[in-house]
């Protein structure tokens, strides 16, 4: 593998993708039916000038229309994705998986597999993001803000 390729291998996974993040086969905790009212990309610090970030850590919340499988505490989620821009501005259906963070993940399946819903009582996964020693993920969406912006429906 040439530098160019190693230094876009250790960005992508420095940023922990999807699979990385999941300690246990793919699953999810809350299938939902859900519309993405706000949507945040979690700043990227410079990786120089040979390499390219194709998706990373967004921060995204979600108004719940139905819960369709699963249970969640409200109808207003924050959850983690890793994604190239801004999502459809529709409401969809979106797989939900806890983190670690309190939050969620959210998940999608490989090769549109479908997901089993995680086992009752089963371990959270590490957040897609994780913030540094006295920082919050508060912090890292609103340096995100910050930097880019976001989108609100």
């Amino acid at each position: 593998m040439n530098r160019k390729a190693h230094l876009i291998a250790a960005i992508l996974v420095g940023l922990a993708t999807p699979s990385a993040a999941l300690a246990e086969p793919a699953c999810y905790d809350a299938k939902v039916r859900a519309l993405p009212v706000d949507q945040v990309p979690s700043e990227i610090g410079d990786c120089g000038s040979d390499c390219i970030i194709m998706s990373w850590p967004w921060f995204v919340d979600l108004q719940v229309k139905r819960v369709i499988d699963g249970a969640l505490p409200g109808k207003m989620v924050r959850a983690l994705t890793i994604q190239h821009t801004y999502h459809v501005s529709r409401e969809g259906i979106w797989l939900l998986r806890r983190n670690t963070a309190g939050g969620y993940n959210v998940v999608v399946p490989e090769d549109g597999a479908a997901l089993p819903r995680c086992s009752a009582g089963g371990a959270s996964v590490e957040p897609y993001i994780r913030p540094g020693d006295g920082q919050t993920l508060d912090d890292l969406r609103d340096a995100g803000i910050r930097r880019y912006g976001h989108r609100t429906n």
